[in-house]
């Protein structure tokens, strides 16, 4: 398995904005190879928030084949939403070792 990974930080407030915008593109869930994605909020105080945005793959090729795709490139059209700061930072993972509780079906 392989696991993508970008860190957003937004203006502090302007969460509900991201989190709405992720959930208005979808465009990932029929892609050959997608496993699952999930929306992560930094637990913090500060002068900004911070989500993680996690993509599960079958294999690092079909992550690739993603980003290189129309769909990939349909997602991530339009303006550049005004409250991101900076650009996001994109780090991919070899999935090594995983766990669950016996017995039960893994979330992804």
């Amino acid at each position: 398995m392989f696991v993508g990974t970008n860190r957003i930080r937004v203006e502090k407030g302007a969460g509900g904005k991201l989190e709405e915008r992720f959930a208005r593109q979808g465009g990932v869930e029929d892609e050959p190879g997608f496993i699952g994605f999930q929306m992560w909020k930094l637990d913090a105080d500060g002068d900004f928030e911070e989500y993680l945005i996690v993509t599960h793959w079958e294999s690092k090729e079909a992550q690739k084949a993603w980003v290189r795709g129309d769909g990939f490139r349909q997602a991530h059209s339009g303006p550049r939403a005004d409250y991101i700061i900076g650009h996001a930072r994109f780090n991919g993972y070899d999935v090594r070792l995983a766990s669950e509780p016996h017995g039960a079906k893994a979330p992804l």
